[in-house]
């Protein structure tokens, strides 16, 4: 091979190959990628491909029913040794069936509330479990008063904290209770100024007398407008309770805080029903006639009776 003039060895470096053969007598091998010298075929290893390993997603355990208890009544005490301290009642019926539970006497100035549920403590269901709460509240219930000053509204507290003021203590107590008993359904008492059907353009809260409000899909809608109809058809034309339907539960946005409708979201498989009843010309004993018509023909309808 005849000697390369300085010409022929600037081109022959300039190509891919020449630039190959001087980086591999150099060492260097960062300057041409060998992909890139014209006639070498580079072999790339396959990829192994990364084993895709799924973890299953564990399956939520549900948590046990409560025990089926011996025929009785189980007399319960909420916030006891304070000066708060509220009483109820937990009948067992010996059998397993329906759990129920009724609010009485959240806030001071709703004796039809109250009253009805201090009736309902007293009754014996056949099958499931009745607990009855009658009065919450029971200080602001002596003064007759919504609720005292320092207290907190019990219907705007859940699901509480023990360690806020006295009515969100209670609210963390009653969500407790419910908890360990964990009730289908619960009523919570209540009574407005006017009636519902009464309030005209600017009827606002002070006129929600004479409804029943609840959340739910189709199945707890249906059986609470059976038990309206059902009641309504045995009251007068002025009485008739106006049934309130949330879908979805939507209860737990309120500025104020939230109300006993936003229980499902603090204890599984529970329904809130809200129960207004009008004060205006309407005696308290027919406003707890009234209450105790709505849950009894709940107890009825669930075959606790």
């Amino acid at each position: 091979m005849p000697p390369m003039d300085r010409r022929r060895f600037l081109a022959f470096s300039a190509s891919g190959i020449g630039a190959a053969i001087i980086a591999a007598c150099s060492g260097r091998t960062d300057e041409v990628p060998l992909d890139a010298v014209a006639g070498l075929t580079v072999a790339t290893p396959e990829a192994t491909p990364t084993p895709i390993i799924s973890t299953p997603v564990p399956t939520p355990t549900p948590e046990p029913e409560p025990p089926v208890m011996p025929r009785g009544r189980e007399f319960v005490t909420l916030m006891a040794g304070t000066e708060f301290e509220a009483s109820g009642i937990v009948f067992h019926s010996g059998q397993a069936g329906p759990r129920l539970m009724v609010l009485g006497g959240v806030h001071g100035n709703e004796p039809g509330g109250w009253m009805a549920a201090e009736r309902i403590a007293t009754w014996e269901v056949e099958r499931g479990m009745l607990i009855v709460l009658p009065r919450l509240n029971h200080r602001s219930a002596a003064a007759f008063q919504r609720t005292l000053d320092g207290y907190g509204d019990l219907n705007r507290l859940y699901p509480g904290d023990p360690e806020g003021p006295p009515m969100a203590r209670m609210a963390a107590e009653i969500v407790a209770l419910a908890r360990q008993w964990r009730p289908h359904w619960l009523f919570d008492l209540h009574e407005s100024w006017g009636f519902y059907n009464e309030r005209g353009v600017n009827g606002g809260t002070a006129f929600i007398g004479q409804t029943v409000t609840t959340g739910g899909g189709p199945e707890t809608q249906e059986m609470v407008t059976a038990v309206v109809e059902a009641v309504n058809q045995r009251i007068t034309a002025r009485e008739q309770l106006e049934l309130r339907l949330r879908p979805g539960g939507v209860f737990g946005t309120q500025r104020r805080g939230t109300s006993s409708l936003s229980l499902g979201n603090a204890v599984p498989g529970l329904t809130p029903i809200l129960v207004e009843m009008g004060q205006d010309s309407q005696p308290e004993t027919r406003r707890s006639e009234l209450h105790q018509l709505i849950v009894g023909e709940m107890v009825t309808r669930l075959g606790m009776a």
